[in-house]
């Protein structure tokens, strides 16, 4: 299958390890030889089309998502969704596609990860057989568009017949994982799950079980991206609540965690928890694929995924506050309501 993300494209095949040399194979015809007419364009254009209908426009919760993203970067790609605009894909054309496959589909831009019962030597010795004649498109690293200095907060409401339930959320711009700097990334990291993974999470014991103003509530930040990345808090008002209420909430909480810092039982909880997900992620062959395949594709290396761990052990609430203090700025934030349109007369 295949999928891609906001910095990359990713096939993958389950496979036999006796056949490996047959499929990295057709992954090197799929390199150079592909063909395509008109008919193969219109049809996969309605896959994508309808993969879109299914996966956002019939989901009032994915618009108000994809909305506050657009919201959130005002210079950046990112801002753009990953399967695009409908008005867009609509226009797509078969000079597009193959416009794109020619400029990006060759060995030298590529990234091979096999993960299973095989050698290094192995490995290598079929990637230089099929890969190897490949003629390398010689395409070079492009100027990024990157993020303005943000001045001003931003907000969004959006209403919608079929929201089951409100909720608010605030998206802040954040710096992703940079190798000259891991402990900032893995301080927000480990802020974002002391804050809001999980029923055991500061905002969910002080939002849902003591003032019980929310029946639900989280915090995220997601370290892998090339450029900047985003920290999002979010809540769901209790019956009788307001999402101005919970916004207010959340807010103080956040100012208060800021101020005083995870305590060092939240800190041992979060890490244990990080450390488990990673042991229990390498029982999958295809999870250690796309990890590293990620990682690589994103510019980073094999040492920075593989030292990850160490750099959160080293997190300490200092290092959470400062991170968090320096990076949730209201300025360089997006926050959203979504409701339910309110029936007329």
């Amino acid at each position: 299958n295949a999928f891609t993300g906001q910095d990359f494209t990713g096939y993958f095949q389950r496979i036999a390890a006796d056949r490996l040399d047959l499929v990295m194979k057709m992954e090197a015809d799929r390199m150079t030889d592909l063909v395509l007419t008109e008919e193969h364009i219109l049809k996969e254009r309605d896959v994508i089309l309808e993969e879109r209908s299914t996966r956002t426009d019939n989901s009032a919760s994915a618009q108000f998502q994809e909305q506050m993203q657009a919201a959130l970067y005002q210079n950046h790609a990112y801002g753009m969704p990953i399967s695009g605009w409908r008005h867009e894909m609509e226009q797509l054309s078969m000079e597009d596609a193959l416009e794109f496959y020619g400029k990006y589909y060759s060995p030298d831009n590529a990234i091979l990860v096999v993960a299973g019962d095989v050698t290094p030597d192995l490995v290598r010795s079929l990637a230089n057989v099929h890969y190897g004649p490949l003629k390398p498109s010689g395409v070079t690293t492009e100027e990024r568009p990157q993020e303005p200095p943000q001045r001003a907060p931003r907000r969004v409401y959006m209403e919608d017949p079929r929201v089951g339930q409100a909720y608010m959320a605030r998206y802040y711009l954040v710096p992703a994982y940079d190798p000259a700097d891991p402990k900032t990334s893995a301080a927000l990291m480990v802020g974002a799950q002391v804050l809001g993974d999980g029923v055991g999470s500061r905002l969910s014991r002080v939002l849902q079980v003591e003032d019980k103003i929310a029946i639900g509530s989280g915090a995220g930040y997601s370290p892998r991206s090339r450029d900047d990345t985003s920290f999002t808090i979010f809540g769901v008002p209790a019956e009788g609540h307001t999402l101005a209420e919970v916004e207010a909430a959340l807010d103080r909480e956040l100012d208060a965690f800021i101020e005083s810092g995870p305590t060092e039982e939240e800190l041992v909880r979060v890490k244990r928890i990080m450390r488990a997900s990673r042991i229990f992620s390498q029982d999958s062959q295809s999870s250690l694929a796309r990890s590293y395949g990620a990682a690589l594709a994103m510019g980073f290396t094999v040492e920075d995924v593989q030292g990850w761990p160490d750099v959160v052990d080293a997190v300490t609430a200092e290092d959470v506050q400062n991170a968090l203090r320096e990076h949730l700025r209201l300025e360089s934030s997006v926050t959203g309501y979504l409701r339910r349109t309110e029936s007329k007369g």
